[in-house]
Protein backbone atom coordinates (compact mmCIF):
# COMPACT_ATOMS: atom_id res chain seq x y z
CA UNK A 1 0.00 0.00 0.00
CA UNK A 2 1.42 3.71 -1.18
CA UNK A 3 2.40 5.45 2.20
CA UNK A 4 -0.10 8.68 0.85
CA UNK A 5 -2.71 5.78 1.30
CA UNK A 6 -1.68 4.92 4.82
CA UNK A 7 -1.43 8.06 6.31
CA UNK A 8 -5.12 9.36 4.94
CA UNK A 9 -6.32 6.00 6.37
CA UNK A 10 -4.06 6.82 9.79
CA UNK A 11 -5.69 10.69 9.82
CA UNK A 12 -8.68 11.00 7.83
CA UNK A 13 -10.57 7.51 7.16
CA UNK A 14 -13.35 8.67 9.15
CA UNK A 15 -14.57 10.90 6.58
CA UNK A 16 -16.30 8.30 4.10
CA UNK A 17 -17.95 5.68 6.55
CA UNK A 18 -21.25 4.26 6.81
CA UNK A 19 -22.93 3.17 9.98
CA UNK A 20 -23.53 -0.67 10.71
CA UNK A 21 -23.77 -1.33 13.75
CA UNK A 22 -25.77 -3.33 16.48
CA UNK A 23 -24.96 -2.43 19.92
CA UNK A 24 -25.91 1.60 19.94
CA UNK A 25 -22.86 3.61 20.54
CA UNK A 26 -22.28 7.07 20.28
CA UNK A 27 -18.93 7.13 19.13
CA UNK A 28 -20.19 5.17 15.67
CA UNK A 29 -22.90 7.75 15.30
CA UNK A 30 -20.03 10.63 15.09
CA UNK A 31 -18.25 8.45 12.38
CA UNK A 32 -21.22 7.62 10.45
CA UNK A 33 -22.71 11.54 11.20
CA UNK A 34 -19.52 13.23 9.69
CA UNK A 35 -18.57 10.62 7.18
CA UNK A 36 -22.82 11.97 5.56
CA UNK A 37 -21.96 15.17 5.50
CA UNK A 38 -17.97 14.56 4.22
CA UNK A 39 -19.17 12.55 1.16
CA UNK A 40 -21.98 15.06 0.36
CA UNK A 41 -19.92 17.72 -0.06
CA UNK A 42 -17.04 16.04 -1.53
CA UNK A 43 -19.58 15.17 -4.45
CA UNK A 44 -21.08 18.51 -4.99
CA UNK A 45 -17.89 20.60 -4.34
CA UNK A 46 -16.00 18.03 -6.34
CA UNK A 47 -14.54 20.38 -8.80
CA UNK A 48 -13.77 23.23 -6.73
CA UNK A 49 -12.21 20.80 -4.40
CA UNK A 50 -9.25 19.57 -7.12
CA UNK A 51 -8.53 22.76 -8.01
CA UNK A 52 -8.12 24.88 -5.05
CA UNK A 53 -6.05 23.35 -1.75
CA UNK A 54 -7.81 26.03 0.22
CA UNK A 55 -10.83 24.69 -0.20
CA UNK A 56 -9.65 21.75 1.16
CA UNK A 57 -8.49 22.96 4.39
CA UNK A 58 -11.42 24.31 5.20
CA UNK A 59 -13.61 21.35 4.81
CA UNK A 60 -11.46 19.72 7.06
CA UNK A 61 -11.55 22.20 9.53
CA UNK A 62 -15.09 22.66 9.31
CA UNK A 63 -16.07 18.43 9.52
CA UNK A 64 -13.23 16.78 10.46
CA UNK A 65 -11.59 18.92 12.87
CA UNK A 66 -14.16 19.09 15.25
CA UNK A 67 -14.02 15.65 15.80
CA UNK A 68 -10.54 15.13 16.43
CA UNK A 69 -9.31 16.40 19.92
CA UNK A 70 -5.75 17.81 18.65
CA UNK A 71 -4.82 18.68 22.43
CA UNK A 72 -4.99 15.25 23.56
CA UNK A 73 -3.27 13.89 20.51
CA UNK A 74 -0.48 16.44 20.56
CA UNK A 75 0.23 15.20 24.20
CA UNK A 76 0.60 11.66 23.53
CA UNK A 77 2.64 12.19 20.68
CA UNK A 78 4.88 14.43 22.69
CA UNK A 79 5.22 12.40 25.74
CA UNK A 80 7.54 13.47 28.27
CA UNK A 81 8.23 16.78 26.03
CA UNK A 82 5.00 17.99 26.60
CA UNK A 83 5.44 18.54 30.48
CA UNK A 84 8.90 20.36 29.75
CA UNK A 85 7.16 22.55 27.19
CA UNK A 86 5.99 25.97 27.80
CA UNK A 87 2.35 26.92 26.99
CA UNK A 88 3.17 29.35 23.78
CA UNK A 89 5.46 25.60 22.66
CA UNK A 90 2.44 23.35 22.67
CA UNK A 91 -0.49 25.75 21.50
CA UNK A 92 2.41 26.59 18.45
CA UNK A 93 2.92 22.31 18.22
CA UNK A 94 -0.60 21.83 18.30
CA UNK A 95 -1.19 24.12 15.17
CA UNK A 96 1.82 23.36 13.15
CA UNK A 97 0.84 19.73 13.54
CA UNK A 98 -2.42 19.88 12.73
CA UNK A 99 -1.81 22.11 9.59
CA UNK A 100 1.22 19.83 8.51
CA UNK A 101 -1.35 16.68 8.37
CA UNK A 102 -3.72 18.70 5.96
CA UNK A 103 -1.35 20.48 3.80
CA UNK A 104 0.44 17.19 3.09
CA UNK A 105 -2.52 14.79 3.07
CA UNK A 106 -5.70 16.49 3.20
CA UNK A 107 -5.85 15.99 -0.81
CA UNK A 108 -6.10 12.22 -0.34
CA UNK A 109 -9.54 13.12 0.33
CA UNK A 110 -10.47 12.96 -3.37
CA UNK A 111 -9.40 9.62 -3.80
CA UNK A 112 -11.66 8.19 -1.44
CA UNK A 113 -15.46 7.27 -2.36
CA UNK A 114 -18.86 6.78 -0.53
CA UNK A 115 -19.12 3.21 0.64
CA UNK A 116 -15.76 2.14 0.57
CA UNK A 117 -15.62 2.33 4.96
CA UNK A 118 -17.84 -0.15 6.70
CA UNK A 119 -18.10 0.53 10.71
CA UNK A 120 -18.00 -2.71 12.85
CA UNK A 121 -20.93 -3.47 15.72
CA UNK A 122 -19.63 -1.73 18.71
CA UNK A 123 -17.98 -3.98 21.41
CA UNK A 124 -16.62 -3.53 24.67
CA UNK A 125 -17.67 -0.89 27.24
CA UNK A 126 -17.82 2.78 26.31
CA UNK A 127 -17.08 3.30 29.90
CA UNK A 128 -13.60 1.74 29.21
CA UNK A 129 -11.50 4.86 27.75
CA UNK A 130 -10.37 5.05 24.70
CA UNK A 131 -13.60 3.42 23.27
CA UNK A 132 -12.58 2.12 20.22
CA UNK A 133 -14.56 2.09 16.68
CA UNK A 134 -13.80 -0.23 14.35
CA UNK A 135 -14.33 0.16 10.63
CA UNK A 136 -12.91 -1.26 7.41
CA UNK A 137 -11.74 0.85 4.81
CA UNK A 138 -11.57 -0.44 0.98
CA UNK A 139 -8.68 1.06 -1.36
CA UNK A 140 -9.11 2.02 -4.53
CA UNK A 141 -7.17 -1.21 -5.54
CA UNK A 142 -9.74 -3.33 -3.50
CA UNK A 143 -7.46 -3.88 -0.22
CA UNK A 144 -9.18 -4.41 3.18
CA UNK A 145 -7.66 -2.40 5.91
CA UNK A 146 -8.89 -2.85 9.57
CA UNK A 147 -8.59 0.85 11.14
CA UNK A 148 -9.67 1.60 14.27
CA UNK A 149 -10.62 5.12 15.66
CA UNK A 150 -9.92 5.44 19.86
CA UNK A 151 -12.24 7.76 21.51
CA UNK A 152 -12.49 9.91 24.30
CA UNK A 153 -15.87 11.35 25.95
CA UNK A 154 -15.95 14.96 27.47
CA UNK A 155 -18.59 17.36 28.32
CA UNK A 156 -21.32 14.80 26.72
CA UNK A 157 -19.49 14.45 22.98
CA UNK A 158 -16.83 11.78 21.42
CA UNK A 159 -13.55 12.83 20.02
CA UNK A 160 -10.88 11.04 18.26
CA UNK A 161 -7.99 11.04 19.60
CA UNK A 162 -5.97 8.21 18.05
CA UNK A 163 -6.43 6.18 14.71
CA UNK A 164 -4.81 2.49 14.71
CA UNK A 165 -4.11 1.16 10.97
CA UNK A 166 -3.67 -2.46 10.70
CA UNK A 167 -1.93 -2.27 14.49
CA UNK A 168 0.18 0.72 13.65
CA UNK A 169 -0.83 3.61 15.47
CA UNK A 170 -0.45 7.18 14.41
CA UNK A 171 0.09 8.61 17.67
CA UNK A 172 3.04 6.51 18.40
CA UNK A 173 4.28 6.74 14.81
CA UNK A 174 5.01 10.18 15.36
CA UNK A 175 5.60 9.85 18.54
CA UNK A 176 8.71 8.20 17.88
CA UNK A 177 10.26 10.38 14.89
CA UNK A 178 9.79 13.17 17.03
CA UNK A 179 11.12 11.68 20.10
CA UNK A 180 14.27 11.23 18.04
CA UNK A 181 14.12 14.40 16.32
CA UNK A 182 13.74 16.43 19.53
CA UNK A 183 16.67 15.10 21.19
CA UNK A 184 19.33 15.99 18.78
CA UNK A 185 17.45 19.09 17.46
CA UNK A 186 15.22 20.17 19.84
CA UNK A 187 11.25 20.96 20.41
CA UNK A 188 11.64 24.40 18.47
CA UNK A 189 13.26 22.86 15.21
CA UNK A 190 10.58 20.45 14.85
CA UNK A 191 8.01 22.54 15.18
CA UNK A 192 9.62 25.14 12.42
CA UNK A 193 10.28 21.54 10.58
CA UNK A 194 6.32 21.01 10.58
CA UNK A 195 5.33 24.35 9.58
CA UNK A 196 7.99 24.77 6.54
CA UNK A 197 6.72 21.43 5.47
CA UNK A 198 3.15 22.50 5.44
CA UNK A 199 3.97 25.94 3.51
CA UNK A 200 5.85 23.77 1.31
CA UNK A 201 3.77 21.19 0.79
CA UNK A 202 0.61 24.02 0.14
CA UNK A 203 2.40 26.10 -2.00
CA UNK A 204 4.65 23.80 -4.09
CA UNK A 205 6.18 20.37 -4.57
CA UNK A 206 9.14 21.62 -2.60
CA UNK A 207 9.49 20.25 0.50
CA UNK A 208 11.01 21.20 3.73
CA UNK A 209 14.19 19.32 5.31
CA UNK A 210 13.25 16.92 8.42
CA UNK A 211 15.71 18.05 11.60
CA UNK A 212 17.65 15.38 12.74
CA UNK A 213 18.08 12.30 10.31
CA UNK A 214 15.07 11.49 9.25
CA UNK A 215 13.79 13.13 5.70
CA UNK A 216 10.35 12.51 6.77
CA UNK A 217 8.39 11.22 9.87
CA UNK A 218 7.46 7.46 8.94
CA UNK A 219 4.55 6.44 7.86
CA UNK A 220 2.83 2.56 8.40
CA UNK A 221 5.46 -0.20 7.02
Amino acid sequence: MAERARHFVLVAALTLARAAWAQSFAGNDVVATTSAEISTTIEARRTELETDPRAIAELVDTLILPRFDMQRGSRAILDEHWQSATLAERDRFVSAFYNYLVATYGDALLYFKPNTVRVLPFRGDAADLPAHVRTIVTLNDGTEVDVEFLMIERDGAWYVVDVVAEGVSYVRTYRSQFRVDIATEGLAAVIEWLEAKAVASAGSPSAATSPGAAAEPPGPR
